[in-house]
C-alpha cells in the first residue's frame, strides 16, 4: 500500500488540530471555572442544571415577594399600633365624659377633642404604603377606603379583595387587611353584646352592659328588644321580643313583667342579662344586640308556589366554619331529567356549577351542598323547584366612626337640669363605649394576625435560605470545574500538542525531494 505525502500531512494536521481543540477546551474550563462549556460535554448534567437553575430562580423570586409582603405588613403593623393607641385614648376620654360633674361647656370642649381624634383616626384608616396605594382598600388601592359625606358620616368605599402574595411554592399570604374588617366588624369568635336606645325615650332609664349568663342558653346570639309600658295602676312594666339575625321573631312579645327600679339587672330570655337602672317612661324602648351570630345562614324558598312537590326545606347547617361557601349566597335549582329522576345545580355568588344527581335523603335527611354547608332537606321536588341559602350578619352597627359621631353629638347636646336628657346621654355614652371595646379588640386581633404572618415569613425565609444553599451546592457540583484535575489535563494536553508538533516536523522532513541518493 502506498502512503502519499498528502496523507502524512493531513494526518499530522488533523492530529495537531484535535490536540489544539482539546487544549482550548481545557483553557476554557480553567478560564471560566465551568466544567461544561457546551451541553454536549455532559447532556444529563446540563438538563439537571437547567432544572436546578429554574428552581433557584423561583426561590429568589419568592424571597423578593416575601420582602414586599414584609414591608407591607410592617407598615400595616405600625399603623394599627397607632390606631390602638388612639382608641385606647378615646376610651379614656369616654370615661372622663361620664363624669357627672362636667358642665355643658366642658362637654363641648371634650366634643372638639373627640372630633380631632376622629380626624386622626380617619387619617390612619386612609394610610398609604410607600407606593402611594391605600393600605386598607382591598383591591381598590388607588381609592381611599373611608370618605365622609357632607354630613360628616364616614363610610367604607373600598372592596373586600384580599391582597395575596405568593411567598413560597405552596403558600400565599395576605399583605394587607381591609378597612371593612378592621374598623366595622367584631373579631372572629367575639361573643359580645352591645346596647342601643330608641330615639325619643322620655324616661330616666339607663341600660348598662349586657353579659351572657348562660353560654348554652337558648337565645344566646339573638337580639332582644325591651318595650316599657305603663300599667293601669301607674306602675311600669316591660315585655321582651327575641329576634334572630335575619330579624325574624323567635319569641314574644312576652307577657309584660313588672319593673322595679331597685333591680339592678334584668334577666332576658335564653341566657342573657343586662344591667339596668332608673325609671323609663311609657313607650321607652331599648335593644340588646349581639356582635356575633350563632346561625350564620338562613334559607328562603325562592321558587314559585306548586313546584316544591313533596320537598321539605329545613334549616341550613355549617359543617366547616372555614369552608369555601362561608359568607356566600348559594342558590339551588332542580330539574327533572327523565320522569322520576332529578338533578340539582348550585350557583355560588353568581358562578354556576355542574348538574348533580339527586337522591331523596329521606325523613330527617340533609343535602350536603359542599363548601362547609348543608341544609335539612327531604322529599322529591317538581321540575323547576329552587331555593337559596343566604348568609346573614348581625345588624349591629360597629362602624367606629359612627360610634364617635354618636358620642360627639351627645356631648354637644345640653343636659344640665334635665334628668331625661342626662339619662339619654349616659345611654349613648355606654353604647359608644361598648362599641369602642369591640373595635379595639378587633384591631388587636388584626395586629396579632399581622405578627403571625410576619413570623411565618421569617420561618419561610429560613427554609428558603437552606434551599438556596442546597441549590447552589448542586449547581457547583454539576457546573464547577475541578481545578486540580483541569490543570493536570491542561499540562498533559500541552505536552501532547508539543509531541504531535515535533512528530509532524519529522514526518514533514521525510519527503522524497530531500532524501539523498
Amino acid at each position: 500500500m502506498r502512503i502519499s505525502s498528502n496523507l502524512f500531512f493531513e494526518t499530522g494536521l488533523r492530529t495537531i488540530n484535535l490536540q489544539q481543540s482539546d487544549l482550548m477546551h481545557r483553557y476554557q474550563q480553567v478560564g471560566t471555572g465551568r466544567r461544561m462549556i457546551t451541553p454536549a460535554d455532559d447532556p444529563l448534567a446540563a438538563a439537571q442544571t437547567i432544572n436546578i437553575a429554574q428552581s433557584q430562580s423561583l426561590n429568589v423570586r419568592y424571597a423578593e415577594n416575601r420582602q414586599v409582603a414584609k414591608t407591607q405588613l410592617g407598615i400595616q403593623e405600625n399603623t394599627l399600633d397607632s390606631v390602638s393607641t388612639l382608641l385606647s385614648g378615646l376610651k379614656t376620654r369616654l370615661v372622663e365624659a361620664g363624669n357627672g360633674t362636667l358642665s355643658d361647656a366642658d362637654r363641648g370642649v371634650l366634643a372638639n377633642v373627640l372630633e380631632n381624634a376622629k380626624d386622626n383616626l380617619m387619617g390612619l384608616a386612609n394610610a398609604t404604603d410607600g407606593n402611594g396605594q391605600y393600605l386598607f382598600s382591598g383591591h381598590s388601592g388607588s381609592r381611599p377606603p373611608f370618605i365622609a359625606d357632607s354630613f360628616g358620616a364616614v363610610s367604607y368605599q373600598g372592596d373586600e379583595g384580599r391582597r395575596l402574595i405568593q411567598v413560597d411554592q405552596t403558600r400565599q399570604l395576605d399583605s394587607a387587611d381591609t378597612g371593612l374588617d378592621i374598623f366595622t366588624k367584631a373579631a372572629p369568635g367575639a361573643r359580645d353584646y352591645i346596647t342601643h336606645v330608641a330615639a325619643g325615650n322620655q324616661g330616666t332609664g339607663i341600660i348598662g352592659k349586657p353579659v351572657i349568663a348562660d353560654p348554652k342558653g337558648q337565645y344566646v346570639g339573638a337580639k332582644f328588644e325591651l318595650s316599657f309600658t305603663e300599667a293601669g295602676d301607674g306602675s311600669m312594666q316591660y315585655s321582651v321580643t327575641v329576634r334572630d339575625a335575619a330579624d325574624y321573631i323567635l319569641s314574644g312579645p312576652s307577657v309584660p313583667v313588672a319593673y322595679d327600679d331597685s333591680t339592678e339587672t334584668l334577666a332576658l330570655p335564653g341566657g342573657v342579662q343586662v344591667a339596668f337602672s332608673g325609671m323609663p317612661a311609657d313607650g321607652d324602648a331599648f335593644s340588646v344586640e349581639p356582635v356575633f351570630v350563632t346561625d350564620p345562614f338562613i334559607s328562603a324558598q325562592q321558587s314559585a308556589a306548586g313546584t316544591e312537590g313533596t320537598a321539605v326545606l329545613g334549616k341550613p347547617g355549617v359543617t366547616d366554619p372555614a369552608g369555601e361557601y362561608m359568607g356566600k349566597q348559594v342558590d339551588v335549582a332542580f330539574q327533572e331529567v327523565v320522569p322520576g329522576t332529578f338533578q340539582y345545580q348550585l350557583t355560588v355568588d353568581g358562578t354556576t356549577g355542574p348538574w348533580i344527581n339527586y337522591t331523596d335523603p329521606g325523613p330527617g335527611g340533609v343535602l350536603d351542598l359542599g363548601g362547609g354547608l348543608e341544609v335539612a332537606f327531604e322529599g322529591v321536588p317538581n321540575d323547576g323547584y329552587a331555593f337559596s341559602v343566604e348568609p346573614v350578619e348581625p345588624s349591629t352597627n360597629l362602624n367606629v366612626f359612627d360610634a364617635l359621631d354618636d358620642i360627639i353629638e351627645a356631648l354637644k347636646t345640653p343636659i344640665q337640669g334635665d334628668p331625661a336628657a342626662h339619662a339619654s346621654y349616659q345611654n349613648v355614652l355606654a353604647s359608644a363605649m361598648q362599641r369602642l371595646d369591640v373595635n379595639f379588640d378587633q384591631v388587636q386581633t388584626v395586629v396579632s394576625s399581622v405578627g403571625t404572618r410576619l413570623s411565618e415569613i421569617d420561618a419561610i425565609d429560613a427554609n428558603s435560605n437552606v434551599r438556596g444553599l442546597s441549590y447552589a451546592q448542586d449547581l457547583s457540583r454539576l457546573e464547577d470545574v475541578d481545578y486540580y484535575e483541569a490543570i493536570a489535563q491542561l499540562q498533559l494536553r500541552t505536552a501532547a500538542l508539543d509531541a504531535a508538533s515535533m512528530a509532524f516536523k519529522k514526518i514533514q522532513a521525510t519527503s522524497m525531494f530531500n532524501m539523498k541518493g
